[in-house]
């Protein structure tokens, strides 16, 4: 089933439709002053718990180098910087899982996530953090836990506090090596539902999402963007 890839960002969904109406306007525009075409940034990951191993192809190359299992992904990959086809295959059959269209900004970075038989993506910061810090931003895509999550130090204080579903948080400047929790609204804090151990170091980018069908297999995984 081909679908509209949804852009997402700090509480705000952008539909592609939006997106395509404004990079048409956008190329249309810059047109006039440069026929040159610019470079984008694509980081995919498999975060669907009952997904078989997948490829991930934009404008029908294949940009992983082996198949993808649950929660693998790849490495940042360059596309060019118009709307082209994307498709999640199969890495057995070959059949298509899903299908949309991408649609980049010139230099822009992206992670781009498909879980249970849904395909989001998220612009990415790659700001340095302050010196001697980590920067972490957070995601929630278990389907079980459709509650506003809160991400905090574990045995301190919040990070984040509320955050929506399939939705990314900001980034924040962390120390090295933290340990983070995740509770709930409506659970109690000295009782989270996951602690997180991290390895992050200074100096680096990571992206901290949940995955999982179901609340029972609520999983965190720590992805390095820089």
């Amino acid at each position: 089933m081909k679908r509209n890839l949804h852009f997402k960002t700090s509480g705000t969904l952008f539909l592609l439709s939006a997106v395509l109406l404004l990079m048409t306007l956008c190329i249309t525009s810059c047109s006039k002053k440069s026929d040159a075409v610019g470079t984008s940034y694509i980081k995919f990951t498999n975060a669907a718990e009952t997904a078989s191993p997948i490829d991930f192809y934009v404008n029908s190359k294949k940009e992983n180098d082996a198949a993808l299992t649950y929660n693998q992904g790849t490495d940042y990959f360059a596309i060019t910087s118009v709307t082209q086809p994307a498709l999640i295959k199969s890495s057995a059959s070959g059949a298509t899982v899903a299908s949309f269209q991408v649609s980049p900004q010139t230099g822009a970075y992206y992670s781009v996530y498909y879980f249970e038989g849904s395909t989001v993506a998220y612009p990415d910061d790659l700001t340095a953090p302050k010196s001697g810090k980590a920067r972490v931003r957070f995601i929630n895509l278990n389907l079980g836990l459709v509650e506003n999550t809160n991400f905090g130090v574990s045995g301190g204080a919040k990070v984040v506090a509320g955050l929506v579903n399939k939705v990314a948080s900001n980034y924040y400047d962390v120390d090295p090596a933290t340990t983070f929790s995740v509770d709930t609204t409506t659970t109690s804090t000295a009782s989270p539902i996951l602690n997180i151990p991290t390895t992050i170091q200074a100096g680096h980018i990571y992206t901290v999402y949940l995955s999982g069908q179901s609340l029972g297999s609520l999983m965190a995984t720590v992805s390095l963007q820089k």
